[in-house]
């Protein structure tokens, strides 16, 4: 009897170690020294993290579960998981929210104790008078670039812009627009003051210049020193290009001031001084709320293998998955010195930098199912270095500041690491709130991906790009100052390069955002802040990318284009809709083909690049352009031009050693442009003629029995609104979410959302 008691209870214990083994509780609520199970939930992350290493260290033969509880989980530093955390042998650790329940990781510090302030501070406008909130930093809080009020972030203060003077035109710029030169790189740290706003701030570093240099690029550069007498600002670190180096497209380029108690004069506004320790607010509505934080991290949560920089292979965490979570308030990422060098494409982003909600580097077989990241200062979401068969899907991205996602691989070389991750399924609006180049989703130097069923609205810049490094940089191994030249790994190129080559064919292999599959995806409103881009953009990436069954519409610029260095990647399938600039910029040797332009300024606009090794026989075929658009153009035969320092030019204008065929195009006068593009021998079985779409104006592009496009080979695909975007398992919650944004959106929208 004694013995069956004893293996009775033995048998007990062995089954609550093996539920034990599976499943972890947290809560805000919980206590510190609780059991982890659902009574007695562990109290944070840390707590949940040791249990998790403790069973790991043995022997498991099962997934490893830790549920998140409703409430929110502040961070004070990044929580790592890293190979400890990493189960074997397929086995999963996943963090997930507990059954419908709503888990906030966040950053957030609160700031209490705000007093109103009866004497304005020096210098602080007289607009404030009245209406200005003071608190102390709280203790271990340095500087930040973001504060938010709950589910909102508030306005920093700012400077009424300017328009910037031009460089000065004896200093020698890049084909990218930095300097040519190492000596002149003190240029890249001028701001002239033109409207005199500057003085010399106690909290210099406190203060921000805020400016595009060019027009796809928003820098934000803290200050060094202001010289008043010479009217003369001196930024701590080194822009990408000088102030006012070309001016944008559609807007004048600008340049304005943050974070100084000089320009605190609307209510909503803040600033920071961590000279006095001290933060200003005028409320909007009058006095604090009690739910203003400021954050104390770029990187909330991080998955870290062992980087082996110098080696040919990394060790990769693995397994580790997140669902059901939210993702919020950390910081904006800053520029920090000896970043030139460390930018990635037009220094969109940083090399290998932690700036994001959540970030993977060093690993693989990871997923974010259904999670949210919101209402932060930096990106989502990053996979950097050794990212391999990680999935981000069904996910909501809103209103970050940055990047919506990033993969960011090695630097041009053999290692090519960063691939075969998949993007499926996400709603993205509003990122690049702060830094207005963040894209919805960039590729850079990564491969064999899917980008795939992604729906991406009121964006900045691109809803999506692939980049590498442009054959130019690659071309001067001397500049360690250009974009993204310190990324690249000499000593395996060098190795291996077959220099008889051309410069792209040379440089091919060490491209590594190759094979990339963009299908499904379906944007609007996209290029909204910054120009001289497009919604899906490929520039200086490596070759086998294919964008495919995608659909734009309601654009003020441009659908899609193959960019400067860009050759063999497949365009079709795709329709842009009411674009008010190209449908297609077409660069290089690539191929366009099956394609639905609507209603757009120009279908087709092509033109050199510089340094460009023209190859013939790109393709531009079988597509239909139709377009109700005053002064609408098909194409501009396009001539090289001397000043682009070419390697090889085509003999003939663009497009005309092009495979250029069997085409329909529908608009008023075009019969004679046919008739000469015919002459110079090519648009062989092009017509023009209504290509019979059953409703254009209503977006059915579905074609009739009789249309000519299917006599001259046009392929019919599915153009149903419901094929592109985020499909029927989308959650419901998020899909709501995103409908409450749409209706409040003032600008008129198509029946894809009636």
């Amino acid at each position: 009897m004694i013995k069956n008691t004893i293996l009775g209870l033995l048998m007990l214990t062995l089954f609550m170690g093996s539920i034990s083994a599976k499943e972890f509780y947290v809560s805000p609520a919980g206590k510190a020294g609780n059991a982890g199970t659902i009574e007695e939930p562990f109290k944070n992350l840390s707590e949940a993290q040791t249990a998790v290493r403790s069973l790991l260290a043995k022997e498991v033969k099962e997934d490893i579960t830790v549920y998140l509880r409703s409430g929110s989980y502040h961070l004070s530093e990044t929580f790592v998981l890293g190979l400890k955390d990493s189960p074997d042998n397929g086995y999963k650790l996943t963090f997930k929210a507990y059954q419908d329940e709503e888990p906030v990781i966040t950053s957030g510090v609160p700031l209490k104790n705000w007093q109103k302030v009866n004497q304005l501070p020096a210098h602080a406008s007289q607009k404030a008078k009245g209406n200005l909130w003071v608190a102390d930093l709280p203790e271990g809080l340095g500087s930040f670039k973001a504060l938010f009020d709950g589910n909102k972030r508030l306005n920093r203060a700012k400077s009424e812009p300017w328009i910037p003077a031009e460089p000065s035109k004896s200093i020698e710029q890049s084909d990218s627009r930095n300097v040519h030169n190492n000596k002149d790189r003190y240029a890249l740290r001028m701001v002239p003051d033109v409207k005199s706003q500057m003085r010399e701030w106690e909290n210099i570093s406190d203060i921000e210049c805020i400016f595009n240099p060019v027009p796809w690029n928003l820098m934000c550069i803290q200050l060094e020193s202001v010289d008043t007498e010479n009217k003369m600002g001196w930024l701590a670190f080194e822009a990408n290009a000088q102030v006012g180096t070309k001016n944008p497209h559609h807007a004048p380029a600008f340049v304005y001031l943050e974070n100084a108690i000089d320009f605190l004069d609307e209510p909503g506004e803040w600033c920071v001084n961590t000279v006095t320790k001290k933060i200003y607010y005028w409320p909007e509505n009058g006095t604090p709320s009690k739910n203003i934080e400021a954050p104390a991290l770029k990187e909330l949560i991080r998955v870290e293998g062992k980087i082996r920089y110098d080696l040919a292979s990394d060790i990769a965490a693995k397994n580790i998955h997140f669902e059901g979570l939210t993702f919020t308030k950390a910081d904006r990422t800053v520029w920090y010195k000896n970043h030139k060098g460390w930018g990635i494409q037009h220094d969109w982003d940083t090399f290998d930098y932690g700036n994001a909600l959540l970030r993977f580097r060093g690993a693989e077989n990871c997923s974010v199912d259904a999670c949210r990241f919101t209402n932060s200062g930096g990106s989502a979401v990053r996979l950097d270095l050794h990212a391999q068969n990680i999935s981000v899907s069904n996910c909501l991205i809103d209103y970050v500041g940055h990047m919506g996602i990033l993969l960011a691989g090695y630097g041009p070389g053999t290692k090519y690491v960063n691939k075969n991750n998949t993007i499926h399924n996400n709603i993205i609006h509003h990122c690049g709130e702060l830094i207005w180049h963040g894209h919805g989703i960039f590729l850079w130097q990564s491969g064999d991906n899917k980008i795939t069923n992604n729906w991406i609205h009121d964006v900045p810049r691109k809803a999506i790009g692939v980049a590498g490094v442009r054959c130019q940089i690659l071309m001067k191994p001397w500049s360690d100052f250009d974009e993204a030249s310190r990324t690249i790994r000499w000593n395996e190129i060098e190795a291996t390069v077959d220099s008889t080559l051309a410069p792209q064919q040379r440089y091919f292999p060490y491209l590594h955002a190759r094979n990339n599959l963009i299908k499904d995806n379906k944007a609007t409103r996209t290029m909204l802040k910054l120009s001289d881009g497009s919604s899906i953009n490929i520039s200086g990436a490596g070759a086998g990318n294919i964008v495919d069954h995608n659909l734009l519409y309601d654009l003020m610029y441009t659908g899609f284009r193959t960019d400067d260095w860009q050759d063999e990647t497949i365009t079709r399938n795709n329709i842009v809709w009411n674009c008010g600039g190209n449908a297609y910029i077409f660069k290089g040797f690539n191929q366009l083909y099956n394609n639905i332009a609507v209603n757009v300024k120009k279908a087709v606009h092509m033109r050199a690049y510089p340094q460009q090794s023209f190859i013939p026989g790109a393709v531009i075929r079988n597509n239909i352009f139709m377009s109700n658009v005053e002064g609408f153009e098909v194409y501009k035969p396009a001539s090289w031009p001397k000043n682009m320092n070419l390697h090889k030019p085509g003999k003939k204008k663009m497009p005309y050693e092009y495979i250029v065929e069997n085409n329909v195009y529908y608009a008023d006068g075009l019969d004679e442009f046919l008739a000469k593009q015919k002459a110079e021998g090519i648009e062989e079985g092009t017509v023009v003629a209504d290509p019979l779409f059953y409703n254009a104006e209503k977006g059915d592009f579905r074609l009739k029995k009789k249309s000519p496009a299917l006599k001259s080979g046009f392929i019919p695909f599915d153009v149903s609104f419901d094929a592109f975007g985020v499909n029927k398992s989308y959650p419901a919650k998020f899909r709501k979410l995103d409908n409450e944004v749409l209706k409040q959106k003032s600008l008129p929208f198509h029946p894809i959302h009636e």
